[in-house]
């Protein structure tokens, strides 16, 4: 058998012996062809995966073809989404920073499979001129993957979340609590600030301290405590407010302020009157503050040079 290659599309080809120095005709490109004889055909080595093979004044060069720029890009967006995911969640710079992480991965995912696609069809129409197929079908595929998996740890974070914070209401119950724990050991005062208590293990979940309707790191105050409250004074109202929602304090989206009064409950008051509201309860705490500074009022006493009563 003879094998040699076409000199116009290079297919390599094997006749009979019988056929050596005849004329012939390539059945891949059909043009005509001479059979060289047995020993004239020359072993050809292989050319590298993706390379194209010319002829240049009677020498065979392999051309590499350049490499698609948007196979590459897709890549490495796709990459950034692993990176944008690790960055947040362990940074804690936004809330639910491991849920934001999960949505921004998504987006860059999708982006990357998204940017795969034309990457694709540019390398299969380009007939050898372009290369990187494998790294479009690796783009595509993780892509497509990585945004699946991401946008299902989204949903699923972000409802998980919603659902185990505690609404404003327990948090101020739970704050309650804390603050009469911390007022029997302190003879009945309470303390100068809410991370008072969770510094001192009486708040056991710092989550408590943040109202769920303030769009802020979790575990950031944002409740206002009344200072300098002794419960054991008879001079303290049980009506008087202790704790409250602080500004903005139109967070929540029925209208309403929330007030912890220093008997426990809590007392819901609608937006448009909560500045006339905590007015009244600062006049109260002012004439408090003076009936303290003023001290008990002694009764008066009979003066030493008097007669005494017949």
């Amino acid at each position: 058998m003879i094998r040699f290659h076409c000199p116009r599309c290079e297919a390599q080809l094997e006749v009979d012996e019988s056929f050596a120095g005849q004329a012939a005709r390539c059945p891949t490109c059909g043009s005509n062809l001479h059979v060289p004889k047995e020993g004239d055909a020359t072993p050809r080595s292989e050319p590298k995966p993706g390379a194209t093979t010319l002829k240049f004044h009677g020498k065979t060069i392999e051309v590499q073809p350049p490499l698609e720029v948007m196979a590459v890009v897709s890549v490495v967006i796709v990459g950034l989404s692993i990176v944008a995911l690790l960055v947040i969640g362990l940074s804690g710079l936004v809330t639910l920073p491991w849920t934001v992480g999960m949505a921004l991965g998504s987006l860059l995912a999708l982006l990357g499979a998204i940017m795969a696609v034309p990457a694709y069809n540019t390398i299969r129409r380009s007939r050898g001129q372009k290369r990187g197929r494998h790294l479009a079908i690796a783009g595509l595929a993780a892509g497509g993957g990585l945004c699946l998996i991401f946008g299902i740890g989204f949903l699923v974070g972000f409802f998980w979340d919603y659902y185990r914070r505690p609404s404003c209401e327990q948090n101020l119950k739970q704050i309650y609590t804390a603050l009469r724990d911390y007022a029997q050991h302190h003879e009945g005062a309470l303390p100068r600030d809410l991370e008072t208590l969770a510094n001192n293990g009486l708040l056991k979940n710092r989550d408590w301290l943040t109202c769920p309707a303030y769009h802020v790191q979790i575990g950031q105050p944002t409740y206002i405590l009344t200072p300098d409250v002794n419960i054991n004074n008879p001079l303290f109202p049980p009506d008087l407010m202790i704790v409250s929602d602080g500004a903005p304090y139109g967070a929540h989206s029925d209208g309403f302020v929330r007030a912890l009064l220093l008997n426990g409950t809590i007392e819901k008051v609608p937006l448009n009157t909560w500045l006339a509201y905590q007015k009244k309860q600062a006049q109260r705490w002012n004439e408090i503050q003076n009936k303290i500074r003023q001290g008990p009022v002694s009764a008066p006493t009979p003066a030493a040079d008097a007669e005494p009563p017949s």
